[in-house]
Protein backbone atom coordinates (compact mmCIF):
# COMPACT_ATOMS: atom_id res chain seq x y z
CA UNK A 1 0.00 0.00 0.00
CA UNK A 2 2.82 2.43 0.66
CA UNK A 3 4.84 1.74 -2.30
CA UNK A 4 1.35 2.06 -4.64
CA UNK A 5 0.93 5.96 -2.40
CA UNK A 6 4.48 6.46 -3.18
CA UNK A 7 4.21 6.01 -6.70
CA UNK A 8 1.52 7.77 -7.20
CA UNK A 9 2.45 11.03 -4.74
CA UNK A 10 5.87 10.62 -4.90
CA UNK A 11 6.35 14.29 -3.48
CA UNK A 12 3.59 14.97 -0.86
CA UNK A 13 4.32 11.25 0.75
CA UNK A 14 7.82 11.74 0.16
CA UNK A 15 7.38 15.22 2.02
CA UNK A 16 5.56 13.83 4.95
CA UNK A 17 8.09 11.06 5.69
CA UNK A 18 11.14 13.75 5.99
CA UNK A 19 8.83 15.86 8.31
CA UNK A 20 8.00 12.61 10.15
CA UNK A 21 11.61 11.22 10.10
CA UNK A 22 12.75 14.95 11.47
CA UNK A 23 10.00 14.72 14.08
CA UNK A 24 11.25 11.27 15.69
CA UNK A 25 14.65 12.78 15.35
CA UNK A 26 13.32 16.16 17.60
CA UNK A 27 11.44 14.15 19.86
CA UNK A 28 14.79 12.64 21.28
CA UNK A 29 17.38 15.41 20.14
CA UNK A 30 16.26 19.13 21.22
CA UNK A 31 20.11 20.22 19.17
CA UNK A 32 17.53 19.50 15.58
CA UNK A 33 16.38 22.97 16.11
CA UNK A 34 19.76 24.59 16.37
CA UNK A 35 20.84 22.72 13.94
CA UNK A 36 17.72 22.73 11.31
CA UNK A 37 14.97 25.00 12.49
CA UNK A 38 14.91 28.16 10.45
CA UNK A 39 17.08 31.08 12.10
CA UNK A 40 16.16 34.99 11.63
CA UNK A 41 20.37 35.09 12.06
CA UNK A 42 21.06 31.56 9.86
CA UNK A 43 24.50 30.00 10.78
CA UNK A 44 24.37 27.39 8.21
CA UNK A 45 23.06 27.88 4.66
CA UNK A 46 20.60 24.91 4.96
CA UNK A 47 18.73 27.17 7.66
CA UNK A 48 17.06 28.51 4.92
CA UNK A 49 15.33 25.50 3.83
CA UNK A 50 15.40 22.67 6.48
CA UNK A 51 13.02 24.22 9.04
CA UNK A 52 10.20 23.29 6.17
CA UNK A 53 10.73 19.89 7.61
CA UNK A 54 11.13 20.77 11.57
CA UNK A 55 7.80 20.65 13.70
CA UNK A 56 7.39 21.83 17.51
CA UNK A 57 9.25 24.60 18.76
CA UNK A 58 12.68 24.37 21.04
CA UNK A 59 11.62 24.87 24.43
CA UNK A 60 7.85 23.14 24.04
CA UNK A 61 6.44 20.17 25.19
CA UNK A 62 6.40 16.92 23.15
CA UNK A 63 3.27 16.98 22.32
CA UNK A 64 3.44 20.05 20.63
CA UNK A 65 5.80 18.78 18.51
CA UNK A 66 3.01 15.79 17.55
CA UNK A 67 0.07 18.03 16.87
CA UNK A 68 1.64 21.06 14.79
CA UNK A 69 2.71 17.25 12.35
CA UNK A 70 -0.73 16.53 12.54
CA UNK A 71 -2.48 20.05 11.73
CA UNK A 72 0.20 20.62 8.43
CA UNK A 73 -0.16 16.84 7.94
CA UNK A 74 -4.33 17.88 7.71
CA UNK A 75 -3.26 20.36 4.90
CA UNK A 76 -0.55 18.68 3.07
CA UNK A 77 -1.43 15.21 2.34
CA UNK A 78 -5.26 15.44 1.34
CA UNK A 79 -4.62 18.92 -0.71
CA UNK A 80 -1.41 17.78 -1.75
CA UNK A 81 -2.56 14.70 -3.23
CA UNK A 82 -4.88 16.82 -5.27
CA UNK A 83 -2.51 18.64 -6.36
CA UNK A 84 0.06 15.65 -7.10
CA UNK A 85 -2.78 13.55 -9.03
CA UNK A 86 -4.35 16.76 -11.13
CA UNK A 87 -0.97 18.59 -12.18
CA UNK A 88 1.70 16.16 -11.66
CA UNK A 89 4.75 15.37 -9.48
CA UNK A 90 6.90 18.16 -11.34
CA UNK A 91 4.25 20.45 -11.16
CA UNK A 92 3.52 19.66 -7.27
CA UNK A 93 7.23 19.99 -6.71
CA UNK A 94 8.01 23.59 -8.20
CA UNK A 95 5.06 24.35 -5.64
CA UNK A 96 6.64 22.91 -2.89
CA UNK A 97 10.01 24.11 -3.67
CA UNK A 98 8.51 27.89 -4.11
CA UNK A 99 6.40 28.20 -0.91
CA UNK A 100 9.70 26.84 0.77
CA UNK A 101 11.92 29.55 -0.58
CA UNK A 102 9.06 32.68 -0.40
CA UNK A 103 8.33 31.82 3.31
CA UNK A 104 12.17 31.24 4.41
CA UNK A 105 12.52 34.76 2.41
CA UNK A 106 9.04 36.42 4.72
CA UNK A 107 11.01 34.93 7.94
CA UNK A 108 13.62 36.80 7.02
CA UNK A 109 12.22 40.14 6.22
CA UNK A 110 9.90 39.25 8.84
CA UNK A 111 12.34 38.78 11.81
CA UNK A 112 15.35 40.91 10.33
CA UNK A 113 17.43 40.86 13.17
CA UNK A 114 16.24 39.47 15.69
CA UNK A 115 17.29 35.92 17.01
CA UNK A 116 13.86 33.42 16.32
CA UNK A 117 13.51 30.45 15.35
CA UNK A 118 10.50 28.94 13.19
CA UNK A 119 9.44 25.80 12.44
CA UNK A 120 7.08 23.77 9.92
CA UNK A 121 5.54 23.11 6.49
CA UNK A 122 2.56 25.47 6.91
CA UNK A 123 3.52 27.57 4.21
CA UNK A 124 3.80 24.61 1.75
CA UNK A 125 0.39 23.58 3.64
CA UNK A 126 -1.08 26.39 2.28
CA UNK A 127 0.26 26.51 -1.01
CA UNK A 128 -1.03 22.70 -1.58
CA UNK A 129 -4.22 23.71 -0.42
CA UNK A 130 -4.49 26.40 -2.32
CA UNK A 131 -3.60 23.97 -5.32
CA UNK A 132 -5.92 21.99 -4.27
CA UNK A 133 -8.83 23.84 -4.30
CA UNK A 134 -7.99 25.23 -7.67
CA UNK A 135 -7.44 21.48 -8.90
CA UNK A 136 -10.56 20.34 -7.27
CA UNK A 137 -13.56 21.59 -9.02
CA UNK A 138 -13.79 19.17 -11.75
CA UNK A 139 -13.09 15.86 -8.62
CA UNK A 140 -16.04 17.95 -6.38
CA UNK A 141 -18.67 16.36 -8.11
CA UNK A 142 -17.53 12.73 -8.33
CA UNK A 143 -16.75 12.66 -4.45
CA UNK A 144 -19.34 11.29 -2.03
CA UNK A 145 -21.02 13.62 0.63
CA UNK A 146 -18.85 12.28 3.12
CA UNK A 147 -15.74 13.36 1.51
CA UNK A 148 -17.27 16.70 0.30
CA UNK A 149 -18.09 17.09 3.98
CA UNK A 150 -14.52 16.26 5.04
CA UNK A 151 -12.88 18.82 3.04
CA UNK A 152 -15.36 21.29 3.82
CA UNK A 153 -13.82 21.24 7.19
CA UNK A 154 -10.29 21.22 6.17
CA UNK A 155 -11.31 24.19 4.44
CA UNK A 156 -13.00 25.73 7.08
CA UNK A 157 -9.70 24.74 9.57
CA UNK A 158 -7.09 26.35 6.95
CA UNK A 159 -9.24 29.50 7.03
CA UNK A 160 -9.08 29.55 11.30
CA UNK A 161 -5.26 29.21 11.19
CA UNK A 162 -4.86 31.54 9.17
CA UNK A 163 -6.47 33.97 12.25
CA UNK A 164 -3.41 35.86 13.46
CA UNK A 165 -5.14 35.91 16.65
CA UNK A 166 -4.87 31.69 16.38
CA UNK A 167 -1.26 31.57 15.04
CA UNK A 168 0.09 35.29 15.42
CA UNK A 169 1.06 37.73 12.78
CA UNK A 170 4.39 35.96 11.85
CA UNK A 171 2.81 33.01 10.95
CA UNK A 172 -0.35 34.41 9.57
CA UNK A 173 2.35 36.35 6.88
CA UNK A 174 4.69 33.37 6.43
CA UNK A 175 0.76 31.20 5.88
CA UNK A 176 -0.18 33.78 3.08
CA UNK A 177 3.27 33.44 1.55
CA UNK A 178 2.05 30.03 0.85
CA UNK A 179 -0.80 30.79 -0.92
CA UNK A 180 0.96 33.58 -2.82
CA UNK A 181 3.79 31.08 -3.49
CA UNK A 182 1.27 28.92 -5.67
CA UNK A 183 -0.18 31.76 -7.79
CA UNK A 184 3.61 33.19 -8.38
CA UNK A 185 4.15 29.72 -9.90
CA UNK A 186 0.24 29.13 -11.37
CA UNK A 187 1.63 30.09 -14.61
CA UNK A 188 4.56 28.09 -15.01
CA UNK A 189 2.40 25.00 -13.58
CA UNK A 190 -0.26 25.45 -16.20
CA UNK A 191 2.40 25.54 -18.81
CA UNK A 192 2.91 22.12 -17.96
CA UNK A 193 0.23 20.50 -17.36
CA UNK A 194 -0.83 21.96 -21.11
CA UNK A 195 2.31 20.42 -22.88
CA UNK A 196 1.57 17.16 -20.85
CA UNK A 197 -1.57 16.67 -21.91
CA UNK A 198 -0.57 17.44 -25.63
Amino acid sequence: MVQNLLKKYPVVISLASVCLLFAIASSFYEGMYDLFAFHSKPVYIWHYISGTFMHGSKGAPLWFLWVHLFMNYLMIIPFGCILEAKTGSKNTCIVFIAAMLLSSVAFQALLYGQDELACGISAVGYAFVTGGIVNMRDLWKTYSSGIRILYFILCVLAVIMLLPMITGWISTCLHLSGMISYFAVYPITKSFKTKRQC
